[in-house]
């Protein structure tokens, strides 16, 4: 064999080699290693989350990798990503501490070709493949309507604690409840006071408010499975804790759906909530990761699971139904209350 021929079948031997290398790189690459980066885990809305996305990643054939927690510390957050992609996660499944803190650790993602999909909140900068949520300002809307619907009182004041206003979902859901309850209520005075997702703090003002407005007719909580808890304490503190349709009865409505909430309604204490999706939430997240790895472009329009995506800015939203939980259907296996 002349050596111009043997080079030649060497190179061919060696190219095919690396052909089949980097074939076997791309499949392995496309085996989802997913990290959670959870802004806390102190409610079981995270730790429900964290299952689900868990179990919809196991399906696809892929692994977590790790889950984090930074403790509502937005610096954590931004630690925790690095170190998720650092122990060798290629997608990161999200919850927000600070939707404009969340850049730089979005910056460092796309910098290492890691596909990232918020959930609950939308960031305000930075780089995401998707954003999955609900609509709040459509929840607190709900909220109020149910809320209006269940005060029988002609005059007095409704307390009103919203989430933290520097969030998006704290302010949507505020902004929803207040712009419809006043299409339905007139001549009810709204308090509003915010907890900033704190329990401790929502039992602090539904104590102050109670004993500064004995006439309080209703009261709105921004969410259920951080503040219901708290207040319903505070309430009966205050002799206030009253069954639905016995006397001294006070209206409360929430969101979230979280189990206390819907044991609070099968006992007749809560008269409704708004139950977020948490469960699809994980699910269509960790299958907008699984497509991103793929190389698939998000795009606008409807979806599989009755939902809208619409571009909201520079981010693709898939914002999915939230629907009301009563006595009616508080049974419904489908919530993610009844799960956990």
């Amino acid at each position: 064999m002349n050596t111009t021929l043997k080079f030649s079948l060497v190179s061919t031997v060696l190219a095919a080699t690396l052909a089949v290398g980097a074939t076997n790189v791309a499949a392995a690459d496309s085996t989802m290693k997913l990290g959670l980066s959870m802004p806390t885990l102190n409610t079981p809305f995270f730790t429900v989350l964290v299952d689900a996305a868990t179990n919809e990643a196991k399906a696809a054939g892929g692994s977590v990798v790790q889950t984090t927690n930074a403790n509502r510390d937005a610096s954590q957050q931004v630690t925790d990503f690095r170190n998720l992609i650092n122990a060798g996660a290629n997608t990161i499944l999200a919850g927000v501490v600070d939707r404009a803190a969340i850049k730089p650790a979005l910056d460092f993602a796309k910098s290492k070709n890691v596909p990232v999909v918020i959930v609950d909140d939308e960031p305000s900068a930075g780089d995401a493949y998707a954003v999955v949520r609900a609509d709040n300002v459509g929840m607190g809307a709900r909220a109020a309507e149910a809320l209006a619907g269940a005060i029988t009182a002609k005059s007095g004041q409704v307390l009103n604690i919203t989430g933290a206003l520097t969030t998006t979902n704290g302010r949507n859901r505020k902004d929803g409840f207040n712009q419809e309850f006043k299409k339905k209520v007139a001549g009810v005075e709204v308090i509003e006071q915010t907890a900033n997702w704190e329990g401790p703090a929502s039992a602090n003002v539904a104590l102050t408010v109670l004993s500064g407005n004995p006439n309080i007719i209703g009261i709105y909580l921004a969410t259920d499975t951080l503040y219901y808890d708290p207040v319903a304490a505070a309430l009966k503190s205050r002799g206030r804790l009253v069954p639905i349709g016995q006397p001294g009865h006070i209206p409360v409505v929430a969101i979230d759906g979280g189990s206390g909430a819907l044991k609070a309604i099968r006992e007749g204490y809560l008269d409704a909530t708004i139950s977020q999706p948490v469960t699809d939430y994980a699910k269509c997240g960790v299958r907008y990761l699984a497509a991103a790895l793929k190389g698939e472009a998000m795009k606008a329009g409807p979806t599989d699971h009755n939902s809208t995506v619409v571009k909201d800015g520079a981010y693709y939203v898939d914002e999915l139904p939230s629907p009301i939980v009563t006595k009616q259907n508080v049974d419904d296996p489908n919530l993610w209350g009844n799960g956990r």
